[in-house]
């Protein structure tokens, strides 16, 4: 009988894995553009000779996504790619999630599968902001979908005359604010150089982009706003020094000032499983640092004349809230 369990227990292991197979495939033909290749039917080796690839190692990629249903194969053994995989897996879609999947295969994983060695030894690998900065950036505007339409009824509830977005990564919340309210008075903060500049691009030039370090621009700012958005950023600061993080922001801000926050939370309703794997990938880093809780954002906002007023999941697999304060 324990024979049995054990061939059981293998089997069942083994069936959970076709699930990251089909991830691992789809990775590999959103980084190639291997389903945009295929769009059209065509030979393996015609697409092998187009893309400049490894006749073998394409075969076996082919082999993986008919079985996963990726693929199919047609007349004359001719390959081509499922619709919805061109749609959503394809780089040059405007609709692809495939970022998604880089982040996932080449940041999360990578780091989750050192974890024997740095539950042994006690250390932590460092995180590069940046050679992943285009990643995080465009994993952030994939949620903005999710978020613009909450933020911008946030900001029709409150009216502010200003606006300033730190960490605003390519701009998508200023733009849909600027675009649905332009005599708001816009500015963003972006610490990495060639993410602000693509922001500024894509803003046309309308709304200010600084090149700067948030913490060093909200300390040195000598006005007052109306609204401060912190989206995708609390991670990035140790849980002692978030005090500090919201009495800067509150500096900042006028008299029942409002400002938002968006990040996945711990010990909330929804998202907890990728909620803990994505905690699990912060605590690897030594400059990255653990979620908070919606009770520890209370805590902590109170400390600096901050209440909650409003705490809504945007995506509830993944955990992400949208938390709004209110300076009192």
């Amino acid at each position: 009988m324990s024979e049995l369990n054990r061939f059981i227990t293998a089997r069942n292991w083994m069936k959970s894995n076709e699930n990251f197979l089909t991830t691992w495939h789809a990775h590999v033909g959103y980084k190639l553009d291997l389903f945009d290749c295929f769009s059209k039917a065509k030979s393996v080796k015609q697409a092998a000779e187009e893309c400049e690839l490894s006749l073998p190692l394409l075969e076996r990629w082919i082999d993986v996504g008919l079985e996963v249903g990726h693929l199919k194969k047609g007349y004359k053994g001719k390959i081509k790619a499922k619709k919805k995989l061109v749609k959503y897996a394809s780089a040059n879609s405007s609709e692809s999630v495939g970022i998604l999947l880089r982040e996932m295969m080449e940041l999360h994983i990578p780091t989750l599968m050192q974890y024997p060695e740095l539950l042994k030894s006690d250390e932590r690998i460092t995180y590069l902001e940046d050679k992943f900065a285009d990643v995080v950036a465009e994993t952030s505007s994939f949620l903005e979908k999710a978020a613009v339409s909450p933020i911008l009824r946030t900001v029709k509830k409150e009216k502010p005359e200003s606006v300033i977005d730190i960490g605003c990564g390519y701009g998508g919340y200023l733009k849909n604010i600027h675009d649905k309210y332009p005599k708001i008075k816009l500015s963003g903060i972006e610490i990495n150089k060639d993410v602000a500049k693509k922001a500024e691009e894509k803003l046309n030039g309308e709304i200010t982009v600084y090149n700067q370090d948030m913490v060093d621009f909200i300390e040195n700012y000598t006005g007052k706003v109306d609204m401060v958005m912190a989206h995708n950023l609390l991670y990035y600061f140790p849980v002692k020094e978030r005090k500090n993080l919201y009495q800067k922001i509150a500096k900042v801000l006028n008299e029942k000032g409002t400002v938002t926050f968006i990040t996945p939370l711990t010990k909330a309703k929804y998202g907890q499983t990728f909620t803990a794997a994505f905690n699990t990938f912060m605590t690897a880093h030594e400059n990255l640092f653990p979620l908070p809780s919606l009770d520890e954002m209370k805590e902590d906002g109170k400390s600096a004349g901050f209440k909650v007023i409003d705490a809504k999941p945007l995506i509830r697999e993944g955990g992400w809230y949208l938390v709004t304060m209110k300076k009192k």
